[in-house]
């Protein structure tokens, strides 16, 4: 009985005038919301295959790859250009985390270059951080990484912040961080590779980690932290805004950022006019993990107005994260707990956003 229900809502979603494809079924909408990473360093770690062939079937749009995934720059090279060649119909997402300084995770250590911090390039004058970012953009692009969860526009308002402490943060200054922000934007943007704006709506002024649990910014987050966002937000094309799990009263009394219909969707989308593609941060993170259960985490991520959900996969490694994530968002779907639109949006939000790394790439 589900099989029809959901046979039917997928007909009633490619028969609207809104739907962006005839030949799009609602399996493949709700796959290209979900980003994964992996365990392994090569195309033959069991984890890796797994991811490959979740993205042949279309359950996951694209894979994020961490340190103890790149053990050489040959080893990345066999992988991406596996991802890339799989049987999607769109362009998988090939991700990672790349500022600088302690979040670099092509680096030394494994046959790449490093490159200096946010606070480290802040010093220097505007055009020689261009060229840095240059430098780095090509990095990523020469292995084959289309998106960068950078740059990291928290502001340094807490000495106390992990932010802070990593040198993560180009100023308390929200002009500056801009700036020097902009330029990382730039640079990637010439070589087609999406930019990522995070921590939303700012992770710089408060003293916990939502890597390890809750952190409450109720008290010390303030409408600055917000101008970043603002000022790059709609720099071009290739924009992605990543959020945060942190909690803030002010705007959501119930859920941290990630899962607050009132940030996402009241701040981000309606108030500041985002329409791009909103990713949440690592939801295996122990500010959601510990508090929320898989489910739970899921659907209210998807109602706060998020498009990808992203999970490391790889502390708490379930090699069957993709199809639990589907069958979690299909059953929401059956029993009225997820609109059937609310999918489809964000899936056009997602196809936009592949055409346009293909659309640069031939400008490029």
């Amino acid at each position: 009985m589900k099989k029809i229900i959901l046979t039917l809502l997928s007909m009633a979603l490619l028969c609207s005038p809104q739907a962006f494809s005839s030949e799009t079924s609602l399996d493949e909408m709700i796959g290209q919301m979900i980003m994964v990473g992996f365990k392994g360093n090569s195309t033959l770690s069991k984890g890796f295959k797994d991811v490959v062939e979740d993205l042949n079937d279309g359950k996951i749009t694209g894979v994020v790859f961490f340190e103890d995934n790149i053990k050489s720059p040959q080893a990345l090279s066999a992988m991406t250009n596996a991802v890339y060649k799989t049987r999607m119909q769109t362009r998988p997402f090939i991700a990672v985390d790349m500022e600088g300084g302690k979040v670099q995770r092509l680096n030394s250590k494994n046959g790449f270059k490093d490159y200096p911090s946010a606070l480290a390039v802040s010093s220097f004058e505007t055009k020689k951080a261009h060229e840095i970012y240059s430098d780095m953009a090509e990095t990523l692009r020469g292995s084959l990484f289309n998106v960068n969860f950078a740059p990291c526009v928290d502001l340094d308002l807490n000495e106390n912040s992990v932010i802070h402490k990593k040198e993560r943060s180009y100023s308390k200054d929200p002009a500056r961080v801009s700036a020097y922000a902009g330029e990382l934007i730039n640079a990637h943007h010439d070589k087609a590779i999406i930019t990522t704006l995070k921590h939303f709506p700012g992770h710089g002024s408060l003293d916990g980690d939502a890597h390890l649990n809750f952190a409450d910014g109720t008290k010390t987050h303030t409408a600055v932290e917000l101008e970043p966002y603002e000022n790059l937000m709609f720099k071009n094309n290739l924009q992605m805004v990543m959020t945060s799990h942190v909690f803030n009263k002010n705007y959501d009394d119930i859920y941290p950022a990630s899962l607050s219909y009132n940030t996402v969707n009241g701040l981000l989308r309606k108030r500041l006019g985002f329409k791009g593609v909103v990713i949440t941060d690592d939801l295996d993170m122990g500010a959601i993990r510990q508090n929320y259960d898989l489910e739970e985490a899921v659907i209210q991520a998807i109602n706060a107005g998020n498009d990808i959900l992203l999970f490391s996969n790889r502390e708490h490694h379930n090699p069957n994260l993709a199809n639990d994530v589907n069958k979690i968002i299909k059953n929401a779907i059956l029993d009225g707990l997820i609109n059937p639109y609310r999918i489809q949006e964000s899936y056009e939000r997602i196809i936009r956003l592949k055409k346009n790394i293909v659309a640069n790439e031939k400008k490029d």
